[in-house]
């Protein structure tokens, strides 16, 4: 069978979406509420914290940890949905590539995200009239406050650093995608594979940082082309190996097993 065709995939997505629909809906209302009740918790019933705006930029904080922490581990949400005893195996018999699966799993995460968008603007909507109606002295979305946080962290970069800067969390992004999608299948739980992952996450990072203690110290007095080259191409490989042990995890996922899949 060819690993990927993009008719057969269209089909896969399609009956994926529609088996996940309750899972979406689920996680669309569970942010809602819980991006509402902070929301009109800390900009309409908590006393203020002695600056001005600052219950909002509370909020602007909330909801840019929700996004990140979706970016960051949203690849272990592969099997989220997947809540039935033979949910797996009704995906491993369906009339597709495992490299299709596998892609179409791993994009599972991507469709939470318009989703978390729509549920914190209508949670923004929500507290704006609930401010209002309560008389709140200063009314205000709570998306305009992550806006200008967010524009005030990027202007205290360097204009010469900015590609780099870009550079380093796209690679950030895909090593921590990586290795949350390689949690997800090695481990069998469907759920919380987050937290072992996390752990070992930790470990590798306390691993890196007492085998080069001064390595931290030396990048910020001087920057090194041909080293960051390098470094850059190690998580490059580093980034691609995970995926393609996630891959084969995946495609060896239906092994009786306990705890993991080896």
């Amino acid at each position: 069978m060819i690993k990927f065709n993009l008719q057969r995939f269209m089909k896969l997505a399609r009956w994926s979406l529609t088996n996940d629909r309750k899972y979406h809906v689920k996680s669309f209302f569970q942010t809602l509420v819980i991006l509402t009740l902070v929301y009109v918790l800390f900009t309409s019933i908590t006393i203020t914290f002695g600056k001005e705006n600052a219950n909002y930029r509370a909020c602007a904080i909330a909801l840019t940890v929700l996004f990140v922490s979706t970016l960051v581990v949203g690849s272990s949400f592969m099997f989220y949905s997947m809540e039935r005893k033979h949910d797996m195996q009704a995906l491993m018999m369906l009339p597709a590539s495992n490299f299709e699966k596998y892609l179409m799993r791993y994009m599972s995460w991507i469709f939470l995200i318009p989703l978390y968008v729509v549920a914190a603007v209508a949670a923004d909507l929500v507290q704006y009239v609930f401010g209002l109606l309560v008389g709140h002295e200063e009314v205000r979305f709570v998306i305009s406050a992550t806006m200008e946080i967010l524009d005030k962290v990027w202007s205290q970069v360097p204009a010469e650093k900015h590609s780099i800067v870009v550079i380093g969390l796209t690679l950030l992004f895909f090593w921590f995608q990586s290795v949350y999608a390689l949690g997800a299948t090695f481990f069998r739980t469907n759920k919380y594979n987050w937290i072992p992952t996390t752990a070992i996450i930790i470990v590798l990072v306390l691993l890196m940082v007492w085998i080069t203690p001064d390595k931290g110290k030396i990048e910020l007095v001087k920057d090194d082309t041909t080293s960051d080259v390098v470094m850059n191409g190690v998580y490059v490989v580093w980034v691609a190996l995970n995926f393609w042990l996630s891959y084969r995890l995946f495609c060896r996922r239906q092994v009786i097993g306990r705890f993991v899949n080896v």
